[in-house]
Parts: structure tokens; C-alpha cells; sequence
């Protein structure tokens, strides 16, 4: 009977969102913690799938509008690592990309600038999501990486409406699949290979807030949007969802 009433706790942990605050988004920490959390965060995108379920979904779409300069806006960015590494395929590929991105922390931006000093292609701006300095359609593609789990249901719905009025190709979303092993992985991974306490204490709380397949339905609805859901490997979800800004959907040449 107690094994079962373990079971029980265990699946209702899970069962729905946690709204358990993480630390990065309060104060109390020094920019040393904060820049070390964002390294190991770097290296979370680069080792746990983050920047391989990105790569798999935009840059065939990049492909596809057959042009070769392109507009991307890069929203929550951290160190912007992730734009780093589409300017880095895009180099490579023949491709121009004007790169925006945003996050509204200043130690955060002070920290993408230095980290894409020799990225020319990538304007670093300081901005709140909630209002976006951008026109309508202004941009191809617009993406964020482990950001919409910060937001509670309604706040990620009113996001996504944001992300959809400045993309007039479409809205990337990359985020955490909620899970009892991703949780209990994530907290034994941390406890060996970094000492920060922020990324120790909020890995582990950011599964907790992250996102099952019903949630994102759920979210999408009440932004009144479309979005194709893709899961990737380890517990990762790629959430594609239509654009509304001018022009969108319509592909012209450069």
C-alpha cells in the first residue's frame, strides 16, 4: 500500500505544471553566478539537445523560403548561443542572417554582447518580451529556448500572440518536456558536474515547470494559434506555430 501511495505523490508531481519560482528569476545572486549559470546553460543547449532539435526544424525551413538573406529574432537569448550557432550554418551555407536578440536582464546582454563580439551578423538589444519594440511581420523567423517555461500558462499564451505578430514565417519554440526521469536526471547530473547553485537548484525546478503535449495544446488554444508539436531526444519539445504578421506566410525573393 505505501509503494502505491508513492506512485500516487510521484504522478501527481507531475500530472500538472509547477509554478515553484527559479531563482535565476529573482535577485539574489552575484554576476559571477549568474555568468557561470549561463555557461552551464551553453553547454545544457549544446550536450542535451537544445541545439540539435533547433538545427533539425529551422534551418529546412530557412532552405526552403529560397532566399539567402534572412531576418531571425532571438527572444530570452542568455548568451545568445543559439543564434551563434545559426550564423555559424549560415556561414557556411552561402546564407545571410541579420539576427536580433532579446533578453530584458542587463547582465544577460552584457553577456551576449561579449559572447558574440565577432558575430557582426547579431544586434543584441535589451528589451521585455511583453513589448516588443518590432513592427508587424518584421521578421522571417522568431525563436526562444528554454523561456516559456518561466511563464505561467496565460502569460506563455499572450507570448506566443507576440512571437506570431513578428514573424511572418513562423515561431520556433524550445523547451523542456516534463518528466519523472528528465527531472531525476537532471538532478543527479547537476549535483556531479557543476557546483552553481542556480543551475543546481533551477534545472531540476524548470522540468518541473515544463511542458506535456496536453499543455501546449492548452497554451495554443488560448492564444488562438496553431502549432505543430515535435518531440526530441532527451525531453525536449520543438514547437512550431503559424505566424500573423504581415505578409504572412508569403515568400519573396531577395
Amino acid at each position: 500500500m505505501g509503494y502505491r501511495g508513492g506512485g500516487v505523490v510521484l504522478a501527481n508531481r507531475f500530472s500538472e505544471r509547477s509554478r515553484e519560482p527559479e531563482w535565476i528569476d529573482g535577485a539574489d545572486y552575484t554576476r559571477e553566478e549568474f555568468r557561470d549559470c549561463l555557461s552551464d546553460l551553453r553547454h545544457i543547449n549544446q550536450l542535451l539537445g537544445g541545439q540539435r532539435a533547433l538545427a533539425r526544424h529551422l534551418f529546412p525551413m530557412i532552405e526552403a523560403t529560397g532566399r539567402k538573406h534572412i531576418r531571425l529574432l532571438d527572444i530570452g537569448t542568455g548568451s545568445a548561443d543559439l543564434p551563434r550557432m545559426v550564423v555559424e550554418w549560415a556561414r557556411r551555407n552561402g546564407k545571410r542572417v541579420d539576427f536580433v536578440v532579446v533578453d530584458l536582464h542587463p547582465l544577460a546582454v552584457r553577456e551576449a554582447r561579449d559572447w558574440v563580439v565577432d558575430y557582426p551578423e547579431i544586434l543584441v538589444v535589451q528589451a521585455d518580451a511583453f513589448h516588443l519594440p518590432f513592427v508587424e511581420g518584421g521578421f522571417d523567423f522568431v525563436m526562444a529556448s528554454l523561456f516559456l517555461h518561466h511563464f505561467v500558462d496565460e502569460a506563455a499564451a499572450e507570448l506566443l500572440r507576440r512571437f506570431s505578430r513578428v514573424a511572418r514565417g513562423a515561431f520556433l519554440i524550445n523547451d523542456l518536456r516534463r518528466h519523472p526521469l528528465a527531472y531525476y536526471s537532471i538532478r543527479c547530473l547537476t549535483w556531479i558536474f557543476t557546483r552553481n547553485r542556480l543551475v543546481r537548484h533551477d534545472a531540476a525546478v524548470s522540468v518541473l515547470r515544463g511542458f506535456q503535449e496536453a499543455d501546449w495544446r492548452k497554451i495554443a488554444g488560448l492564444a488562438g494559434l496553431s502549432i505543430a508539436v515535435h518531440r526530441h531526444f532527451p525531453f525536449r519539445y520543438l514547437i512550431i506555430g503559424e505566424a500573423t504578421g504581415r505578409d504572412a506566410g508569403v515568400e519573396k525573393t531577395a
